[in-house]
């Protein structure tokens, strides 16, 4: 894996100027506008390099203390004297050679030395948007606390990973983590499935059984879908939060708990109070800290980064030799909206690895929702094209830049020329195209 470098520069050309320097010599860089995001940035991507648009102030040096990592660091007036990073033209010096020139910062600020301490976990929370950024900073200030946290957000957008990763940086990390599907679970056998039984409970109770609450003691206990509570339950996680304590179903004998509870939802919970569907006294106990997890048509520069994450480990899982995908189908997904959100984007790339029968992701291996969106006109009230005639159109352009060679039109559209022949078939270009 490429060694990480973060950036930090309000101008945006010098710092992709940076960013080209860096990246030639095998870093993968990241860009911050400022201290702030940095600060955010540097916890979760733990750099190996930090390029500074100018030495910080005491004010702004703590962004930079936050996990004390000791990390080669120079800025941009001391590079200077070495590398000129605003003309990219010519450049020879190494930008590790040039850090050399100037006693690294974090040595001159005490930084050095320190005992690196494991990363933060991230748990699958690919991308480095504002928004999800934003969302990461919230997991890391609220993680270390003991307070109950609500996650809201739109199905499909990741709030169990996010529960995961507050879990995996808290003081409980070493105890369980519980999930409970609150809508999964029928309401005749939900009490049983948290709280547990005793033996000769309810007929076909032959043994006692403890429930998922006793499982999460000591840990984190993650209520998924926690609007669908029956009030009857409701009543009961109420006095398990206010008593700390709970009984198995069919007994007597008051079990101590000791959970941090995370409650996910996709409804408007406060809504819900007010029109009588959930316990005003549960919201609050539930809602000491709120955090919304973003959609992701919030984020939609994270999609490449999703995608490929998801295209990696599908590959993997089919034993399929797959080297990305095509900037066509990154169109179509960079287009679509995502209603479903990050679950929905890992279907659909799931889906073109198992059908996919080219080297790269086309198009065509998208589902047909994806694929309409990517070749929808912008424009209000123009005309919808069809699937077809944009596969089409594709075909047709790319066959007229190959100069009506078959195997080379395949190569350029990144599929295999089988896969071509019958395209063409199906839409019924041998004929035009002859």
């Amino acid at each position: 894996m490429a060694p990480q470098a973060l950036i930090v520069h309000k101008d945006r050309t010098a710092a992709e100027a940076g960013k080209q320097v860096l990246a030639s010599r095998g870093y993968h860089c990241t860009i911050a506008a400022g201290f702030d995001e940095a600060s955010v940035l540097k916890d979760w991507l733990c750099p190996a390099f930090l390029l500074l648009e100018r030495r910080p102030t005491a004010a702004e040096l703590p962004s930079l203390e936050g996990r004390k990592s000791a990390v080669s660091v120079a800025t941009f007036d001391t590079l200077d004297a070495a590398v000129d990073l605003r003309k990219t033209d010519g450049i020879k010096a190494d930008a590790d050679q040039a850090v050399g020139h100037v006693k690294p910062l974090l040595q001159s600020l005490a930084l050095n030395g320190a005992k690196l301490p494991p990363p933060p976990a991230r748990l699958g929370m690919v991308g480095t948007s504002t928004a999800l950024n934003s969302a990461l900073a919230l997991v890391l200030k609220a993680a270390p606390s003991e307070a109950s946290i609500l996650l809201c957000g739109e199905s499909g957008t990741g709030k169990e990973l996010a529960a995961k990763a507050i879990h995996a940086n808290s003081r409980r990390a070493v105890g369980a983590f519980v999930a409970v599907d609150c809508a999964a679970l029928p309401e005749n056998l939900l009490e049983a499935e948290l709280f547990g039984y005793e033996k000769g409970a309810f007929t076909g109770a032959m043994t006692a059984k403890p429930g998922l609450m006793e499982m999460a003691d000591g840990g984190t206990l993650f209520l998924d879908e926690v609007g669908e509570l029956p009030m009857p339950m409701q009543a009961a996680l109420l006095r398990v939060l206010q008593q700390r304590e709970f009984e198995r179903v069919g007994g007597t004998r008051a079990w101590k708990l000791d959970v941090r509870l995370i409650a996910a939802t996709n409804r408007d919970l406060a809504a819900e109070v007010q029109r009588g569907g959930f316990r005003v006294d549960l919201y609050h106990r539930l809602n000491v800290v709120t955090l919304r997890v973003p959609p992701l048509r919030e984020r939609p520069g994270d999609i490449p980064a999703l995608a490929n994450y998801f295209l990696d480990r599908a590959a993997q899982r089919c034993g399929r030799a797959v080297k990305g995908i095509s900037p066509e189908a990154e169109r179509c997904l960079l287009s679509y909206a995502w209603p479903g959100n990050v679950r929905e984007l890992e279907n659909a790339i799931e889906r073109a690895v198992v059908l996919g029968d080219s080297e790269w992701i086309q198009p065509e291996d998208l589902p047909e929702t994806v694929l309409e969106s990517g070749i929808a006109p912008q424009t209000p009230g123009a005309l919808q094209t069809s699937v077809a005639e944009t596969k089409r159109q594709l075909i047709l352009s790319a066959w007229q830049q190959c100069g009506g060679d078959h195997n080379r039109t395949a190569a350029h559209l990144h599929i295999h020329p089988n896969s071509l022949r019958r395209l063409m078939r199906t839409l019924n270009l041998r004929d035009v195209i002859s």
